[in-house]
């Protein structure tokens, strides 16, 4: 049962940071090529879609960190400690995302296209700008999960 859950949790986990990875990487570079006013009415239901599903993977990703530095334990040494340190960075970036980025997010999602509000232009490059610390940290954070799940793996 245990490979079963690591394997579920590194698959939960990559495919998140995947996909923010890819928003930082990729969606948005090209968004800023749109003409003002799409620009504008993507970024908007972007930041409505992604900030509705994201909580949800982002909470069920650090539960699944945090048992499987549960099973792994103790937590003090070996793959216990990545996974700790995975799931400490995990939860570090939650709060920095609550803090900083939820903000900046809602007043994109809530902007009207046909006359977004003065500085949106600079909300959206200090998204930006924090999103990509925070793809950073999480591969940090996946890297660490990984080593921590399969680090040993080659040895069975």
């Amino acid at each position: 049962m245990t490979l079963a859950y690591d394997i579920a949790t590194s698959a939960i986990a990559g495919m998140m940071v995947g996909n923010e990875f890819a928003v930082a990487a990729f969606v948005h570079p090209q968004l800023e090529k749109l003409p003002s006013k799409a620009h504008s009415k993507t970024a908007a239901l972007l930041a409505a879609a992604l900030g509705r599903a994201m909580p949800l993977w982002y909470g069920l990703a650090l539960l699944l960190i945090v048992g499987a530095a549960f099973e792994h334990r103790p937590i003090s040494q070996g793959s216990g400690l990545l996974l700790a340190a995975a799931a400490a960075l995990w939860a570090a970036t939650i709060v920095v995302t609550i803090a900083m980025l939820v903000p900046i997010n809602n007043r994109i999602a809530k902007l009207n296209p046909d006359r977004p509000y003065d500085g949106w232009l600079n909300d959206r490059a200090r998204w930006d700008l924090l999103h990509r610390v925070r793809v950073a940290i999480l591969i940090i954070a996946l890297l660490l999960l990984l080593t921590g799940l399969f680090g040993g793996a080659a040895s069975i």
